[in-house]
């Protein structure tokens, strides 16, 4: 998964020793910056503080907690909790413009991330959540007595080549008078939308190869959860789970963890942002945000 996911596969700014993310400057950052608690005496962004160091009730994360799966979760799924130690940041230069542009303040840092950092208190979403969903599945498997049959779905799931592929084994006939049909989810009743989402997605930022390795691990993921229950495998988690790891790939997001200081940001203007943005060239990213935030 390394392989397939590393970043240097996805379209970045980066020279020979640093990469360089994005964030545009959400409303409490805006709050914090027309406060002064964010900015030096010339006005210049020095310090990004977490949402959980802004909370002012008891909050579910310690400053002292480590990154999990869950908190992580928490920070990037539909109506996000406010108390993690998470901080997004976008690889590409378009996903902040449609943010700043249509819901904050067009006001922007880059952030400059050493190459040998990276992985450590910065990671890739969408990559670090399917990785610990991997491991929560290998966990599950080695210690129950898995059926035949579930094993022999896995295995069709592992060896597909293609998302149809997969799609296919989804539907065969293994449960009950009913085809498994579980490539689309039930909602949960925290879900607002009017239509189920589709597991197994066709449309993304990613790769073909990308695609189809995400595809595989929330297929084994369904199989298991219709065996079992959710619950036993993804604690404190529900049917969002897929569609956050979707909004994390579709929004190219990263995630600081911990405040941002002050070597680590680039404070600069919005038009230099949108140079940036037409290098990188990917305005379809923030179309397919869109739609996603209007399903």
């Amino acid at each position: 998964m390394n392989n397939v996911f590393d970043i240097e596969n996805f379209n970045i700014i980066k020279d020979n020793e640093n990469y360089y993310f994005f964030r545009a400057l959400n409303m409490a950052d805006n709050q914090d910056l027309e406060s002064g608690i964010i900015t030096d005496k010339s006005g210049q962004v020095i310090h990004i503080r977490t949402d959980r160091q802004r909370y002012e009730g008891k909050p579910k994360y310690s400053e002292t907690d480590e990154i999990s799966l869950e908190q992580v979760y928490d920070h990037i799924k539909p109506n996000y909790r406010k108390d993690t130690n998470c901080i997004s940041l976008s690889s590409n230069a378009n996903i902040s413009i449609y943010y700043g542009h249509e819901c904050y303040k067009d006001r922007y840092i880059m952030v400059k991330i050493p190459k040998k950092q990276f992985g450590k208190k910065i990671i890739n979403a969408g990559q670090y959540m399917l990785e610990e969903i991997e491991k929560k599945i290998n966990e599950y498997i080695s210690s129950k007595n898995i059926e035949s049959h579930i094993l022999e779905l896995l295995d069709k799931v592992e060896k597909s080549k293609t998302s149809k592929e997969i799609q296919q084994v989804m539907q065969i006939k293994y449960f009950g008078k009913q085809k498994l049909n579980l490539y689309k989810s039930k909602l949960s009743k925290e879900a607002k939308y009017k239509r189920p989402i589709s597991r197994i997605t066709e449309y993304t930022t990613l790769t073909p190869k990308q695609l189809l390795e995400k595809n595989k691990i929330i297929a084994k993921l369904t199989i298991l959860e219709k065996r079992s229950g959710m619950g036993q495998i993804i604690p404190n988690m529900n049917n969002l789970l897929i569609t956050t790891i979707d909004r994390a790939f579709l929004s190219l997001e990263l995630i600081h963890y911990g405040e941002i200081n002050q070597d680590e940001i680039i404070d600069i203007p919005k038009e230099t942002v949108e140079k940036l943005a037409i290098s990188q060239k990917n305005i379809k990213n923030c179309c397919n945000i869109k739609k996603l935030s209007i399903l």
